[in-house]
């Protein structure tokens, strides 16, 4: 994997957790302002406050064990220490991050291809009905559903935006597409981004009469849309790069501590 240059990230919480982890893989006891100055110094946006809080959640899960110690200028302060639990969660978290970038990497290279070199969403004309389940995206339950695993919200965004770009296209056709690209999400996430997407005014859709089976919605990019698809890609790049640089500590780490 190529290294990334750092950008001065807000790391989500599993990577906020995977970088204290990694901190502490060396064995040493660290306490926790040490471990955000840390942070801080390779350029992370981190607040103590969330940082703590998670330290606090590895504690009471027996990722890490924390005892007090005396400081010699100032008040005792919690030190943490990475237990055997602890690093086979840095490892999964670390396996984790790496499907993500590659991910986030895949996007990007169908971002840049030419405009006709994607998988194009299937007519509904030319297809079999789908599945009841995913026949209508009204029928999608609006409860919140979990994102499915390394597959964040901002990345399914910018496929369906690309997607839709490129070959306007209804909600079982896109789907099929993502399939196509590797990505496999959850059938109400889906549905109910494309309505959200569709409320913010980058999507517009209306209901097609097929020549047989069940009317579907048919969505297209606006033109606010096609402006934001770029904005979009950015922020993509900012997720791969911020990846990236964790995955060259972490690499680096292990190599250093195996030789």
């Amino acid at each position: 994997m190529p290294a990334q240059p750092r950008t001065a990230p807000t790391p989500d919480k599993s990577l906020l957790t995977a970088w204290l982890l990694l901190l502490l893989r060396d064995g040493e006891e660290r306490h926790g302002w040490g471990l955000v100055s840390a942070l801080r110094a390779d350029g992370m946006g981190v607040e103590p406050g969330r940082a703590y809080r998670i330290l606090r959640e590895l504690d009471e899960g027996g990722a890490l064990s924390s005892r007090w110690t005396v400081s010699v200028n100032g008040p005792k302060r919690r030190t943490y220490r990475l237990t055997r639990a602890g690093r086979e969660r840095l490892d999964q978290l670390a396996a984790g991050i790496r499907a993500t970038w590659g991910l986030h990497t895949a996007f990007l290279r169908a971002y840049e291809r030419p405009l006709d070199d994607l998988p194009e969403p299937l007519d509904p004309s030319e297809t079999p009905d789908p599945p009841a389940e995913l026949r209508d995206e009204s029928d999608a339950p609006a409860s919140d559903v979990p994102a499915q695993p390394h597959l964040t919200r901002e990345l399914l965004a910018a496929w369906l935006l690309l997607l839709i770009a490129r070959h306007a296209s209804y909600g079982y056709g896109l789907r099929r597409a993502l399939d196509e690209s590797d990505v496999h999400p959850d059938a109400a996430v889906l549905y109910r981004l494309l309505r959200r997407l569709e409320h913010t005014g980058w999507l517009d859709s209306r209901w097609m009469e097929p020549a047989a089976g069940p009317r579907r919605r048919f969505y297209r990019v606006t033109a606010r849309g096609r402006r934001n698809l770029d904005d979009v890609a950015r922020v993509i790049v900012a997720l791969r790069d911020n990846h990236a640089a964790f995955l060259d500590a972490y690499d680096g780490r292990v190599k250093a501590q195996v030789s």
